[in-house]
């Protein structure tokens, strides 16, 4: 019996230190907890498993306890990985942090041109590009075509998911021609 109380003792103050958001009255009151609802102008907060509702006109303001380590722009100290192009015949540089790719571009030149094209990428938290931009600082062309052709190809590269990372993440892939 003394396990199980323990036990749930230990569980509750887990809760509680872990609350996913917290809720500031206008008296001052500090409620952590998790929000689960807001229907009619009133608040649905789960404090220790138990439901509290919360009308919107006592509320301050609510915030998200998320602890984000970085803010997604890309650090000097990123290093710098690689992985064969999904036809195999390019090697493909990429600096991100914390994150790996997981599909690599599909590339292809029909042209003879070469030089090396840099494309700033903008990851979400799933892993998906959502921006793309080529011909940024260490591109070695101006040339449009391989400028098109690799910033359309890293917008279909994907990345493995940080659920717990910032909204978006900055990096860069290299593809050399």
């Amino acid at each position: 019996m003394k396990h199980f109380l323990f036990t749930a003792l230990f569980l509750a103050l887990a809760g509680i230190l872990h609350a996913q958001h917290s809720v500031v009255l206008k008296t001052g009151e500090k409620v952590k907890g998790v929000v689960i609802a807001l229907n009619d102008d009133v608040l649905t907060i789960y404090v220790n498993r138990e439901p509290k509702e919360i009308h919107l006109r006592d509320v301050s303001s609510i915030f998200f306890d998320e602890y984000v380590p970085y803010d997604g722009t890309l650090n000097d100290d990123t290093p710098v990985k690689r992985i064969k192009s999904l036809d195999g015949a390019y090697v493909v540089e990429y600096q991100i942090k914390d994150r790996d790719m997981t599909l690599a571009p599909r590339l292809s030149n029909a042209t003879q041109k070469k030089g090396t094209v840099v494309v700033e990428v903008l990851v979400n938290r799933a892993g998906t590009v959502i921006k793309a931009k080529s011909g940024v600082t260490g591109s070695t062309t101006s040339d449009e075509y391989l400028l098109t052709k690799a910033e359309y190809a890293c917008k279909g590269v994907q990345f493995s998911e940080h659920m717990t990372g910032p909204l978006e993440t900055s990096g860069l892939i290299t593809i050399h021609y």
